[in-house]
């Protein structure tokens, strides 16, 4: 009889004093496995926040900041690529950013984002609407939304959040990957949200420099409007014998429709070098008669300037004719009443 040899069994002992060892050492290296990543994810949201900050204060362009947008909202949600597609007023597409990792998917992608805006922007499409509501921008959008699912490949997942700016919709900062684990967790959601809102100060901050531009330039204008008004009015009065006259005019907004003038019946009784400011060259010229015109047009602003200033040109040549106030006035209603009827 030939006896086979027993193999050996590891004690009880020996095996849970293993698995205890094992089951010891895998949760607490699991947990400095979570806390190195963690903290590395950490910094490198903050260093891509930061540079997107940097990139807000420093750029004056607001074109270069755009730029940015896509390839930082892949970078904080760890997506392969992203989008920033931007609508103007009337509904149709002001620009388009596109970012992808993989060169090849970036034509494909590209291709899927002209196709939807040429759909969307055509004239059977949502933006071949003439007038746009509010309600019908979101049709727009929304519309862009569905057709760009529909035209891109089933493998490549596509999250949004939109772009709002003074609490109006604008655009969609899309978010696009390969991967089929990859979830659009409540945490990428939030720093995908700080870049979107970091583009909607951009534009607002644009917006405001647009309108501080035009509203300096009306200002100039104003200024010169208003310069040019007080240079129509007389500098002083005529020396009239017998009357003693006095004036002052100041509009309640820098160019305005109040009006008066001192409007001499014959120049040539004028001294030469200060014609029409109420000199005289001889003692008998201060017999000459004169009109005196006081006005009001109705209204504000430069409206009533330019009114006012083009009846001063019209009764200064009414005047030299030599006619009666009754028919100056007759002869500048029939005159202006078709400019202001159509004005």
């Amino acid at each position: 009889m030939t006896a086979l040899p027993i193999p050996h069994q590891p004690s009880s002992s020996t095996n849970s004093t293993s698995s205890y060892a094992a089951a010891k050492k895998n949760p607490v290296s699991t947990l400095k496995e979570l806390v190195a990543r963690l903290y590395r994810e950490q910094h490198k949201v903050q260093d891509l926040l930061s540079s997107l900050g940097f990139a807000l204060r420093s750029f004056n362009n607001l074109n270069q900041f755009l730029e940015l947008i896509p390839l930082m909202a892949a970078r904080v949600s760890d997506a392969d690529g992203g989008a920033l597609i931007l609508f103007n007023r009337d509904g149709q597409v002001q620009r388009s950013d596109l970012h992808y990792q993989n060169p090849q998917v970036v034509q494909t992608i590209r291709k899927a984002i002209e196709k939807t805006t040429h759909q969307v922007t055509s004239p059977n499409g949502q933006g071949g609407n003439d007038q746009h509501t509010p309600t019908s921008l979101k049709l727009v959008q929304a519309s862009f939304d569905k057709l760009l699912r529909d035209y891109l490949e089933p493998n490549i997942k596509l999250f949004s959040l939109p772009i709002l700016v003074k609490n109006v919709e604008q655009g969609h900062l899309y978010i696009f990957s390969h991967d089929p684990q990859y979830n659009w967790t409540a945490t990428r959601q939030k720093l995908v949200r700080l870049v979107a809102d970091q583009t909607a100060v951009a534009i607002a901050n644009d917006e405001l420099k647009v309108e501080l531009r035009h509203k300096e330039r009306l200002d100039r204008e104003l200024e010169i409007g208003a310069d040019i008004q007080i240079r129509l009015l007389p500098r002083q009065c005529p020396e009239i014998e017998g009357v003693e006259l006095a004036a002052f005019c100041k509009t309640a907004n820098r160019v305005g429709g109040d009006y008066y003038d001192f409007i001499p019946t014959n120049y040539d009784q004028l001294g030469p070098k200060n014609s029409g400011d109420g000199h005289l060259t001889d003692d008998h010229s201060a017999y000459l008669p004169w009109s005196i015109v006081i006005g009001d047009v109705m209204g504000k602003g430069v409206p009533a300037g330019l009114i006012m200033t083009m009846t001063r040109g019209m009764l200064r040549a009414e005047v030299l004719n030599g006619h009666s106030p009754a028919r100056i006035l007759e002869h500048l209603n029939r005159v202006m009443y078709p400019d202001l009827e159509n004005s």
